[in-house]
């Protein structure tokens, strides 16, 4: 005797992932439809995990203390697919000390005293689209702004130095606005060894 019967089983595993109790690959499924995303193991000394946001959220958390600004998972990419994005809608509602948004990685393991570098790429879409700025374990190392290496073209590196004193780095890139509708973009975050 069958316990359901194969209509009842189908409409239940559509609505379980509809739901999100399917089979998610480890991806955040939270304003993504990633979720059915496989996300490969980093071939490179990378310590930081979806740092491409091929898996969404997955290893990242996001802040947003002004209503003004929404973020999202989107495409293009600079590598892969995805990159985190923030669109801005002036004026702003309540930022916190300037800041828009703002998304930390979890915290990855590191070798105190060894050099790193912080890779990530950047995209403004205008002049006046405002700044990101860079924080290892809450202390500000970097800013890029929208007129650093132009807006409006290709995604833009950016490459940090950072030799981590502890045995844990937590990247935090928050996203500060000016006047003026815009978006900003990061993608393909990694903090590898120099040596």
């Amino acid at each position: 005797m069958l316990l359901f019967s194969l209509s009842f089983g189908l409409k239940l595993f559509i609505i379980a992932n509809f739901l999100g109790f399917g089979t998610s690959a480890g991806c955040d499924n939270d304003k993504s439809t990633l979720s059915t995303r496989t996300c490969p193991a980093s071939t490179t000394y990378n310590v930081i995990s979806n740092g491409d946001f091929e898996c969404g959220y997955t290893s990242w958390t996001v802040q947003i203390p002004d209503a003004a600004a929404n973020y999202y998972i989107a495409t293009p990419g600079y590598t892969g697919n995805y990159s985190f994005q923030v669109h801005f809608t002036p004026p702003s509602i309540s930022t916190e000390y300037g800041v828009s948004a703002r998304i930390i990685s979890d915290p990855a393991p590191v070798q105190p005293n060894v050099p790193y570098q912080l890779t990530f790429w950047t995209y403004f879409d205008n002049g006046d689209a405002g700044f990101i700025g860079v924080m290892i374990n809450d202390v500000a190392l970097y800013t890029i702004d929208a007129r650093d290496h132009g807006y409006g073209g290709p995604f833009t590196l950016n490459t940090i130095n950072y030799t981590p004193t502890t045995n844990t780095a937590t990247i935090k890139f928050e996203f500060l606005f000016g006047s003026v509708a815009s978006l900003d973009r990061i993608d393909s975050v990694t903090l590898e060894p120099l040596s």
